[in-house]
Order: C-alpha cells, then structure tokens, then sequence
C-alpha cells in the first residue's frame, strides 16, 4: 500500500487518520488486511513515528483496528453501534441534546416500523402483544420497561441487525437521560392513555402488514413524546 506524504502545516495525526480512511474508502484497506508496521507507516507518509502511534491509538480506541503482539495491526469490520457506545458515554446531554437524540429515533424508528410490517414474523407479533400487556399493568416501572421492549423487539422484527444495535444505543442513551421524565408520562393518566394507544395503533399497522401507516403512528407516538417533554421542561422551569 502506498501512501502520499503528509502536509506538514497541519496536524500530523489528524492526516494520518485521513489518509487511512481515504485508503479504506478507496478499497486499498478492507477489513481483516494487515496495516504497515509504524516504521513503514512513518516511512511513507514521511512523518514521526509517534504521529503514527497516536492515530492508531485513536482507532484502537474507535475498535477500528485491532492490534495483537507478534501478529500486526489488522483492519475490523466497522460497527457503528460499538463506535457509538465508544463516543456517547464521555458526551453531556442537556435537553437540547436530548432533544435531539429523540428526533434521531424518531427517523430511525419510523424505517424501522415500515421494514417491520413488511418483514414481521408471527412471534414478533407474540412479542409485540406481551409488551402491550405489560404497558397496561399498575407497576410504573413494568410499564416503562415494557415500553422499552416493545421498541427493542419492533426492531427485531425489522430484521436489520444494524438498526437494531443502533437503536439500542440511541435507547440506552435517551432513557439514561429521560428516567425522570418516563415516570411522568407513564404517572400522568392522560398521557399514559394516549401513548398506550398510540403504541396499539402501530401494532396493528404492523399486524396488517401496512407499511406506510406504521411509519406514520411511529412518527406520531413519538412526536407526542417530543411535545409532552418539551412542556414538562418548561413546567419545570417556571416552577424552579
């Protein structure tokens, strides 16, 4: 693999990195290839080898490349849900963040809805079912567990493993933040009412193999959970 010199007026690792990835993106890496050792990295690209040791430390980090005594630096196949896992744990999330990462969901949950009406099994209409049995029981905590599930096993039925992984990180993230708020809609009588039956509506989209109608109660359930957390925030607010 040949690999052009470095700029020398910008950060050394920052290239590094951008010059592996380009080698990625192009096909001259793939997963399972072996990288150059550093003093062929750093022969290269005409750099120091401590430039080379701190870009691949950083992919170490990123789970991008895995590095083995006596075998050499090899190149992992990439799994944006481990990345994720790696990133979002060192990140802040005020409500705008959090805000955010329920809009993510909201878009990633709609295509999970549409594949998982079209691509539903018989026991992922079982499971669907025992979680909105267990949403409609007194326990507070069942019903947020329940919840979660009924989410987590949608995605199981859109049999994309991918959106599946990702939309657990997304979860675990939200619901780190959210915890508070989840007894306050599941608590508030109406709103349990509504998001209970907004969570019947999308199983019986799926059921019905209607695609675009569970994209839909997907995008509605979930906008009323951005809209009541927004009035909860501002509640709070005015009230401290």
């Amino acid at each position: 693999m040949q690999l052009e010199p470095i700029n020398k007026n910008n950060r050394m690792f920052e290239q590094v990195l951008d010059r592996i990835q380009q080698s990625i993106s192009s096909g001259l890496l793939a997963p399972g290839d072996k990288l150059m050792t550093e003093r062929e990295f750093a022969s290269s690209l005409q750099v120091s080898r401590s430039s080379i040791r701190e870009a691949l430390r950083i992919l170490e980090i990123f789970d991008v490349i895995s590095s083995k005594p006596g075998e050499g630096t090899i190149l992992k196949k990439p799994e944006v849900p481990k990345i994720l896992t790696k990133v979002l744990p060192f990140l802040t999330y005020p409500l705008d963040a959090t805000m955010e990462l329920l809009e993510s969901r909201k878009i990633l949950e709609g295509g999970i809805a549409k594949l998982a009406a079209k691509r539903r099994k018989s026991k992922d209409l079982q499971n669907l079912k025992n979680a909105l049995s267990r949403m409609a029981t007194v326990d507070l905590e069942e019903r947020i567990q329940a919840d979660l599930d009924f989410h987590l096993y949608l995605a199981k039925a859109a049999y994309n493993n991918t959106l599946s992984d990702i939309l657990i990180v997304v979860s675990d993230v939200v619901s780190k933040n959210l915890y508070t708020t989840g007894f306050q809609v599941h608590s508030n009588e109406e709103a349990y009412q509504n998001i209970l039956e907004q969570h019947h509506r999308i199983y019986n989209a799926i059921e019905n193999k209607n695609p675009q109608q569970a994209y839909l109660e997907m995008e509605n359930h979930l906008e009323y959970i951005v809209d009541f957390i927004n009035r909860f925030a501002i509640t709070k607010t005015s009230s401290d």
